[in-house]
């Protein structure tokens, strides 16, 4: 079974990497049951990409859906969903999904189900606790996430640990497996890696430079009060 992070550049692409993914397991007759877990403000960009880009009809499911659909699981119900993450992780949304199966899970942002440890205490936030939820019903798991470390390694773990549930004991392993290029659960992929198919670059290199520039006695007092 397929779970793994993968950590993009910004704008490097995600929708397309995971149509990709569903596609290439849909073809192989492994997936048909589809949840999609976003941040509120992508659930409408993420429909209208498998859509637009790989002919996937998806549901959204709000309160408003749900409310309408009283009485009847609607994650039983519907074969490709997309939900956000805030609204996943209410109790009663929750309770209603521990009642469904998925074939493969995507979940954007995923670096927003974070958990902490303090002493040999963890502190888990409620969309880790959704994570925690959605792992065992999925067969596929895919994260997405342009920030997948954020400088804690032991956030980091915990986040891996979704994926594969003690896969990593304790953060030398983790850090061990980064050392020798070896962690099986996390894909980066970086925007001056991505080429065309004749070979070539697909995003034009970075040129850092500084240039001069000279501020009038207006825009010296501006900055200067800015400053301030």
């Amino acid at each position: 079974r397929i779970r793994f992070l993968l950590a993009d550049d910004p704008g490097a692409g995600k929708t397309i990497m995971a149509g990709l993914l569903l596609k290439e397991l849909k073809y192989r007759g492994l997936v048909e049951r589809v949840l999609i877990v976003v941040p509120g403000h992508l659930k409408d960009q993420w429909l209208r990409e498998m859509k637009e880009k790989f002919q996937e009809n998806f549901s959204i499911i709000d309160r408003i859906v749900m409310a309408a659909e009283w009485g009847k699981n609607i994650f039983t119900d519907r074969n490709q969903v997309i939900i956000s993450m805030d609204f996943a992780k209410q109790d009663d949304v929750m309770f209603a999904l521990k009642d469904s199966k998925w074939d493969l899970c995507i979940v954007d942002e995923a670096h927003k189900m974070s958990a902490y440890k303090y002493g040999q205490k963890i502190s888990k936030t409620q969309r880790y606790t959704l994570g925690e939820l959605l792992s065992p019903l999925t067969t596929y798991l895919l994260f997405l996430t342009a920030t997948p470390h954020r400088g804690d390694p032991e956030n980091f773990r915990l986040l891996l640990d979704l994926l594969e549930p003690d896969f990593f004991a304790d953060i030398s392993m983790l850090s061990e497996s980064f050392q020798n290029k070896d962690n099986p659960l996390f894909l980066r992929r970086l925007k001056d890696d991505l080429k065309d198919f004749e070979g070539a670059p697909i995003f034009p290199p970075r040129v850092v430079k500084t240039v001069k520039y000279y501020l009038s006695n207006d825009e010296k007092n501006l900055y200067n009060a800015v400053t301030d």
